[in-house]
C-alpha cells in the first residue's frame, strides 16, 4: 500500500505539536515527524508568535490542514483564529474549551472537535483530493553544502511527483538536476505533494538560493509585482489605500509589499523584492497592530 502523506499546520502550543510527532529540524518553523503505520505526517509550527511572525502565515498558508489547540484562550489564540478564518482548510480544534461563540462571531466553517487523544486519527483519516499535475513545485526552506555531495535543499512538494534524476527550474534561471532524494531519513526514487524533501542537486550552488525560493519543472521567473483578489477580515475593519505598505506572505515567500493599484477587490501588490510565485498560490497580507493578519488572497497574475 502506497504511504499517504499529510501537512498540517500546528499554529499554538508546542505541547500539542510535540503530542502530534517527534521534533526536528528548526529555524523560524520547527518540523514535527511522525509514522502511523503507512502514513506520513509532517507537521509544522512557529518557533515563536513574538518572533519572526511571519512564520505563522507560513504554516497556515502551505499546510493542507490546521490543527488548533484550544488549551489556552489568550491574545496569541484569536490572532491564529483570525487568520483561519480567512483561509478555507480543514480545521481540527482540541476540546479543552468551547470556542462555539468565537468560531460563530468570525464566520468561520465549523471546525472538527476532537480531543487530543484521537487526533492523529483524524489527521490520518483526511483524503484531499488527489493531484494529477504534471508539472512539478518544490518551495524551499533552506538550502546548504555538504561536502562530497554538493548542494543539498530542504523543501516541501506542493505540487505533482518528484522524482531522481528531474530536471527543475530555479528563479535565477538556472536548470537543476535532482541527482538524489531523501524523505524521513530514507532514499526514496520518488515523492508526491505534502512530502517533506532533502534533495541532492546539481547545477546550482546553496547560496544561490534562499527560503521561500521554488523548483519548477518550468522555467520562470521571479515577480516584482502581482495583481490579486483580496478578501479582509470583518473583524479587524481594514482599509487598504494605494501606497499602503503591509508584510506579504506565500508559502515560505516573504516580503514588505506596496499598494499600487486597487480595481475593486483585487489589489496591484509591489514587492521590495523579486519572489517565486505563480499564479493561483495563495497569500496572506500583515499589519503592524493587532490582529496582525487582516486578509488573504488568491494570486491572479504576477508580472516579472
Amino acid at each position: 500500500m502506497p504511504k499517504s502523506n499529510h501537512l498540517i499546520a500546528i499554529p499554538v502550543d508546542a505541547k500539542f505539536a510535540d503530542l502530534i510527532g517527534k521534533k526536528g529540524s528548526e529555524n523560524s518553523i520547527t518540523f514535527y515527524n511522525r509514522k502511523v503505520g503507512d502514513d506520513v505526517i509532517v507537521a509544522i509550527a512557529p518557533s515563536s508568535l513574538s518572533e519572526k511572525f511571519y512564520a505563522l502565515p507560513e504554516t497556515l498558508l502551505i499546510s493542507e490542514q490546521i490543527a488548533i489547540s484550544t488549551s489556552n484562550i489568550d491574545k496569541a489564540f484569536g490572532e491564529v483564529l483570525i487568520a483561519v478564518s480567512l483561509l478555507n482548510k480543514r480545521t481540527l480544534m482540541t476540546d479543552d474549551n468551547d470556542v462555539t461563540q468565537f468560531v460563530a462571531g468570525l464566520k468561520m466553517t465549523s471546525p472538527e472537535i476532537t480531543n487530543k487523544e484521537s487526533v492523529l486519527e483524524k489527521i490520518i483519516s483526511y483524503h484531499a483530493k488527489s493531484d494529477q499535475s504534471s508539472e512539478v513545485r518544490v518551495d524551499i526552506d533552506k538550502a546548504f553544502p555538504v561536502k562530497g555531495v554538493g548542494t543539498i535543499v530542504l523543501g516541501i512538494v506542493t505540487k505533482g511527483t518528484l522524482k531522481v534524476h528531474d530536471k527543475l527550474y530555479h528563479g535565477s534561471g538556472k536548470e537543476v538536476v535532482v541527482r538524489s532524494i531523501q524523505a524521513q531519513d530514507e532514499d526514496q526514487q520518488e515523492a508526491g505533494k505534502f512530502v517533506r524533501v532533502g534533495i541532492a542537486t546539481k547545477g546550482i550552488e546553496y547560496d544561490e538560493m534562499e527560503k521561500g525560493d521554488i523548483l519548477l519543472s518550468k522555467p520562470y521567473k521571479k515577480a516584482s509585482k502581482i495583481l490579486g483578489k483580496l478578501k479582509i477580515s470583518e473583524f479587524t475593519k481594514q482599509k487598504v489605500d494605494v501606497n499602503d505598505r503591509y508584510g506579504f506572505v506565500s508559502n515560505f515567500s516573504y516580503s514588505e509589499a506596496t499598494v499600487e493599484k486597487i480595481e475593486g477587490e483585487k489589489v496591484v501588490l509591489k514587492f521590495e523584492k523579486g519572489l517565486s510565485l505563480e499564479n493561483g498560490d495563495e497569500f496572506m497580507l500583515m499589519r503592524s497592530n493587532s490582529p496582525r493578519i487582516f486578509a488573504s488572497g488568491i494570486i491572479d497574475s504576477v508580472e516579472n
